[in-house]
């Protein structure tokens, strides 16, 4: 019965949430131009790309690829009404975009907010603390929605006091929206029910922040905040095996101090056996530990971060697999890499278990010394490791990671045996004059693909440890102004040194700009494979405030892209791309 209910009170949520906004609408609409009163506001990303064959790079043909959306966000006071329309049309398979193939609306909310009340209706994005047991976003570059909906509580209820209350399903891509004449032949989020029409996927939390200076010690010098989350999702389960549980539920805690220059962080969560295809059906229970210290003065700085991620993997459907249905983030403890042959080889977080550390430094030579020149000389270190965790077999199993069973024993102050991923960063910056800035940089790393996996093997090849050297240089030159108008020039030569898996690359780049233009020149050349190819490109671009146009013409090699250590799939490719971004 109870399934039922929520499941019949989903299906009329949705049906009554597009009457409501498209009323609401409506009227928003007759009161700004009949008033003046309120306002719209919104964004827009276009892109399109054609794909031509290209055997030397792997770039088969296929039908031009569209893909947007649009965002509009009316604003009347203490309401606001948001919509996205989204589109994705001869999606490339492998790109783990297919599911989000058609056009429809995306995205829709009616909220009310106040100074100690915020309510939400719809689709809503949000996160308790670094995201350990919830994290929601939306990047369309990484094909991720994992929006929320349905309803969100936000209040105040003292000074100090901030709490989040929220239920509701995770957006599946889209259903055919048969019965709704209104949107024509265009689709609607899908939300999970499965072919027997069980409710999957309910999501709800409630999650806490504390501020003590705004309760207690208001006179303090010191930044004392606390924060905890409780979160839980529900599946039905029918499978005829194993009996999984249907209500899995997470706990987070959280501390924050900071003093002067002086700040730390301490993140825990633990999260019930979960069995899942992420962790081969095992009845482990997850925990994670994020612990960050920073320092900081003029001219120095220090961060030191230690974290252990096992088995929190966590989505509304123990099948989904890919960035489909998380409902948690894992923050990664690696560089940020932004140099194109920096990002070859990026780790992907292992939520199944990881525990490393991260150490950043930062010092900049001072002004006028012999070493730190006229402007000063800036410095900056990062080391970062990766381990798998400890695992032992636990007593009446014959093995680790047996499907069915609590899967291993771990001892959480034990490393394990597996080096996953090490890298250090070494960056100088120092300008040289008014008109010219130089950066270099030496990156030395090692990527355990044996273990890993994550790299696309050319023919015959085997994964195997990754080891590479990166050496950076570049240019930035302040130009004479061409009328009123200021111009700059920044070069670029990368070189990416390795004996496995594609070997040797170089790289160059060219880019000028004219006041609001661009145009980039750039070569990404991999001598050391046995093919050696060449993936040339240029591009230019028109920049006017919140908005951008640009046009590219090139190849694009086949692997991963990520953000933040989270990645997908990319096909070789070789063709134009179209991309404008308004925001209005």
């Amino acid at each position: 019965m109870k399934k039922n209910y929520m499941k019949n009170f989903f299906k009329l949520s949705q049906s009554k949430m597009k009457q409501i906004i498209i009323i609401l609408f409506l009227t928003s609409s007759s009161v700004i131009y009949g008033q003046n009163y309120g306002k719209i506001q919104g964004n827009t990303q276009l892109n399109y790309q054609t794909f031509q064959e290209d055997l030397t790079i792997g770039a088969l043909h296929h039908p031009a690829y569209t893909s947007g959306y649009t965002n509009l966000l009316y604003t009347n006071q203490k309401i606001i009404i948001g919509v996205r329309l989204e589109g994705y049309h001869n999606v490339m398979p492998g790109t783990g975009l297919e599911d989000f193939e058609g056009i429809g609306i995306a995205n829709r909310f009616i909220q009310y907010k106040s100074n100690n009340i915020d309510v939400t209706m719809g689709n809503f994005y949000d996160e308790f603390g670094s995201g350990l047991i919830f994290k929601t976003y939306f990047d369309p570059n990484l094909g991720i929605d994992n929006s929320i909906n349905g309803l969100r509580l936000k209040i105040k209820p003292i000074s100090g006091v901030y709490i989040t209350a929220l239920t509701g399903k995770q957006r599946n891509t889209w259903k055919e929206n048969e019965s709704d004449s209104l949107f024509f032949k265009w689709k609607r989020p899908g939300y999970m029910y499965d072919e027997e029409d069980n409710f999957h996927g309910l999501v709800s939390g409630i999650n806490t922040d504390i501020s003590l200076n705004e309760i207690i010690f208001q006179n303090w010098n010191s930044i004392i905040n606390m924060g905890a989350s409780f979160v839980t999702k529900h599946e039905t389960d029918n499978d005829p095996i194993y009996n999984f549980p249907e209500n899995v539920g997470a706990f987070n805690g959280r501390f924050n101090i900071s003093k002067n220059n002086t700040s730390i962080n301490i993140d825990y969560a633990h999260k019930i056996n979960d069995p899942s295809s992420d962790n081969n059906l095992i009845y482990q229970n997850g925990n994670g530990l994020i612990i960050n210290a920073n320092y900081s003065k003029k001219g120095f700085g220090v961060s030191v971060g230690a974290k252990r991620i096992q088995n929190m993997s966590f989505r509304s459907l123990r099948k989904g697999q890919f960035q489909n249905f998380n409902i948690n983030y894992i923050t990664p403890f690696t560089k940020q890499q932004s140099y194109s042959l920096a990002t070859i080889y990026p780790y992907i977080s292992q939520p199944n278990g990881e525990m490393g550390m991260q150490l950043d430094l930062y010092y900049t030579i001072p002004k006028k010394s012999k070493i730190g020149g006229k402007y000063g000389t800036h410095i900056s270190f990062n080391f970062s490791n990766v381990f798998d965790i400890d695992q032992t077999i636990p007593e009446d199993n014959e093995g680790i990671n047996q499907r069915g069973t609590l899967g291993y024993n771990s001892s959480p102050f034990k490393i394990g045996e597996n080096k996953l991923f090490q890298e250090i960063n070494i960056e100088i910056s120092k300008k040289i004059n008014k008109s010219i800035k130089i950066n270099g940089a030496y990156i030395n790393l090692m990527n355990n693909d044996k273990i890993l996996e994550s790299q696309i093997l050319l023919e015959n090849q085997e994964h195997e440890k990754i080891f590479a050297n990166i050496f950076i240089l570049e240019t930035l030159l302040k130009l004479p102004k061409i009328g009123k108008m200021r111009s700059s020039m920044n070069t670029q030569i990368q070189h990416l040194r390795t004996k496995q898996h594609l070997g040797n690359w170089a790289m160059g780049l060219i880019e000028y700009k004219l006041s609001k233009w661009f145009i980039s020149i750039q070569d990404m050349y991999n001598y050391g494979s046995p093919d050696k190819p060449h993936y040339y490109s240029i591009s230019s671009g028109y920049n006017k405030g919140s908005h951008r146009i640009s046009l590219t013409y090139g190849k694009q090699r086949k692997g991963l892209f990520c953000i933040g250590g989270v990645c997908r799939d990319v096909p070789a490719s070789n063709g134009f791309t179209i991309s404008l971004t308004s925001s209005f």
